[in-house]
């Protein structure tokens, strides 16, 4: 037997086990479904204004083998405004879930949660959330200056403060729409830095019995910041007027 037959006898035995090697050493071929992934699935907007909006796009992508649906999209609350840039995404490609958050009138930590439904097997539903915290720039406190009834020797004045969030503030004006009510600004402290300024409102003791309604008025140098209304409200009772003196015994 020559060397060229010896080989190829030799080549054609060891075919079916080289073949055999690499069916057992070959990958698995990854299985047909859609994967929904969300590399930033929070997102966290800090400190902002109660007075603005915050917007966010949440970067969404397909690392499955079938296009990935995106059927629904809803958040928490209904405050939460949510849309994504498309509904069909197709294996290897990239879209975006975006949300939009009235923070006007809203004050404190804030938390929502966005959930994306699709036709991923595997994860159905996708948690988003969305958190920080709103701040009023410019607040009175207390909101609101209720007396009740006031008696002759009743309190008449109340101290109340505006304060800042933003730091020291200077008063650009203030006053009130009722003349019965005195309206006094007060001194800085010593150690105050201006973030808080105190005022002390009275109810004038001239005034007649019935009730008084009416608001303060604060402007600051917050640029942004609508002048701060107060309601006030209270209800003077007449003083007794004393018993006449008894007649003199005839």
């Amino acid at each position: 037997m020559n060397a060229k037959l010896f080989s190829s006898i030799l080549f054609a035995g060891l075919l079916p086990f080289s073949l055999q090697a690499q069916e057992a050493t070959a990958p698995e071929a990854a299985p047909l479904k859609p994967q929904i992934v969300c590399d930033e699935p929070m997102y966290d907007f800090g400190e902002r204004n109660n007075t603005e909006f915050v917007e966010h796009d949440y970067p969404i992508r397909n690392a499955g083998t079938l296009s990935l649906e995106i059927l629904n999209v809803r958040a928490s609350c209904g405050c939460t405004a949510v849309k994504p840039s498309q509904t069909v995404i197709p294996p290897g490609g990239e879209a975006s879930i975006r949300a939009r958050l009235d923070l006007r009138g809203r004050n404190g930590l804030q938390q929502k949660t966005i959930t994306v439904t699709s036709n991923d097997p595997d994860q159905p539903n996708l948690m988003l959330q969305l958190k920080g915290t709103a701040i009023q720039a410019l607040r009175a406190q207390p909101g609101a200056l209720f007396f009740g009834r006031i008696e002759a020797n009743g309190v008449r004045d109340r101290t109340f403060e505006v304060i800042s969030a933003r730091g020291p503030i200077q008063i650009v004006s203030a006053r009130t729409d009722h003349p019965g009510l005195l309206l006094t600004a007060l001194d800085l402290q010593p150690g105050e830095d201006g973030s808080t300024r105190r005022f002390n409102l009275a109810i004038d003791p001239a005034l007649p019995e019935g009730n008084v309604n009416g608001s303060v008025f604060i402007k600051t140098d917050v640029a942004d910041q609508p002048e701060l209304s107060i309601p006030v409200a209270a209800y003077v009772v007449k003083a007794a007027e004393p018993a006449p003196e008894p007649a003199p015994a005839p």
